[in-house]
């Protein structure tokens, strides 16, 4: 009866460690980036489809990267990122401005709800851009060290 016992629990603890060790090996680094560089940064679904206008309206004529809206998000949070890895921001700082960071990804998530960007829509992101952008710069700048 023991025997019986002791082989069933055996046999449990096998197929449980064989379904963790298999589920492990599953895993993969898929968006470790955007993990690492923005831990609270939610991810971004389809919105990353080509077909998504981010662009200021009459950017025809202006390289792509000064009216992306994304890119200039991700270089705001990289600047973040290394202002905590220096020391030139406190965590509660870059928590600030990582939440700055995210109200903006969210406004974003709305007026791309429609899957297009209006001038005002994008006038606006820009103009909240700039305004995040002058807050980073002043909280590395303000002599608050860790």
């Amino acid at each position: 009866m023991t025997n019986i016992r002791i082989a069933k629990t055996l046999a449990i603890a096998a197929l449980s460690s064989l379904t963790l060790l298999a589920g492990a090996s599953q895993a993969s680094e898929w968006g470790h980036f955007q993990r690492a560089y923005a831990p609270n940064f939610p991810d971004r679904g389809d919105f990353d489809r080509p077909d998504h206008d981010r662009r200021g309206p009459g950017a025809s004529g202006h390289s792509e990267a000064g009216y992306n809206i994304d890119a200039r998000q991700q270089r705001q949070m990289e600047r973040i990122m290394q202002g905590l890895r220096t020391g030139s921001l406190s965590r509660r700082e870059a928590r600030n401005l990582m939440w700055e960071q995210k109200e903006i990804e969210q406004l974003q998530r709305h007026y791309l709800s429609d899957r297009h960007l209006s001038r005002q829509e994008w006038l606006d992101l820009d103009r909240r851009l700039d305004m995040a952008a002058r807050d980073i710069r002043a909280e590395k700048r303000d002599g608050d060290w860790r």
